[in-house]
């Protein structure tokens, strides 16, 4: 499967993440500073989950150099911190930084859908083809809505990649209904709501 650096200095926070990673078959790495954790990323590992109140540096500094780095810039990486304003501390480190925040108390079914859509395509998931406008939405959804939404825009963008995919597409929201959840959570206008999902409604189609 996959190897996951699990980067928190809160040691049973980092060691039960890690627990459900091996037991979803996964490897993973736990690193409790931000050193030891650009440190584990020299290892090539196919996914970081980072908190951002780490004890030597902030979370965001050992983001911007993950990304600073060509041979670190293109692993993907998740936050996965309490903080509220983790969108904003994460900002300057370039567009497309991170595949998505999850907030703490995360549910391992949240991480895991997560980590399955990001795992699978960790490239370019976060930014899929078609008009700026699509792309920079899902982007606004799955590093700033609430960890509800983001599995569900997660599970919905793997569903429509794969259409054999093991969760039938009927189980999830269309994107006219999360558009709708978007916009009760105050991330789109009515505008962009109603856009976004006859965009992605036009593609499910055509596909």
């Amino acid at each position: 499967m996959a190897t996951v650096v699990v980067v928190d200095d809160e040691e049973s926070i980092a060691w039960v993440v890690a627990y459900w990673l091996r037991k979803a078959g996964h490897t993973p790495i736990v690193a409790a500073t931000g050193a030891a954790a650009l440190l584990a990323a020299g290892a090539h590992p196919d996914l970081i989950l980072l908190d951002l109140g780490l004890p030597d540096l902030p979370g965001a500094e050992v983001l911007r150099r993950l990304k600073a780095q060509p041979e670190t810039a293109r692993i993907p990486v998740v936050i996965v911190s309490g903080q509220p304003d983790a969108a904003a501390l994460v900002a300057d480190s370039g567009a497309r930084a991170v595949a998505a925040i999850l907030r703490k108390p995360v549910l391992f079914p949240e991480l895991c859908a997560v980590l399955v859509a990001v795992l699978d395509t960790p490239a370019d998931w976060a930014e899929p083809p078609g008009p700026p406008l699509r792309g920079q939405i899902i982007y606004r959804l799955v590093t700033e809505g609430s960890n509800a939404l983001v599995r569900q825009v997660c599970l919905r963008l793997e569903a429509d990649r794969r259409p054999d995919w093991g969760t039938p597409p009927a189980a999830l929201p269309d994107w006219a209904a999360l558009a709708r959840l978007a916009r009760r959570e105050g991330l789109l206008s009515t505008t962009e709501g109603t856009l976004l999902a006859a965009e992605l409604a036009g593609q499910g189609a055509a596909r």
